[in-house]
């Protein structure tokens, strides 16, 4: 899946969003996969290595899952 961050808006909120994307980087579908606004990216900023050790457990587990 191809991805993207878009800083978008909300209320007149800035707004962080990852999009999946499609070969031309547009975006796909009617909503992000994730968005995050400043207080939660903030937040999220101060424990990075611990969001990086999340993913990548999730990631392995994914690949496992595919191989049985």
């Amino acid at each position: 899946m191809k991805t993207k961050v878009f800083f978008d808006e909300f209320k007149g909120n800035k707004m962080f969003a990852v999009w999946e994307v499609d070969d031309q980087g547009n975006k796909v579908g009617d909503y992000p996969l994730f968005s995050l606004g400043q207080k939660k990216a903030i937040a999220l900023s101060n424990h990075l290595e611990d969001f990086k050790d999340f993913a990548n457990s999730a990631r392995a587990t994914a690949e496992s899952k595919k191989g049985k």
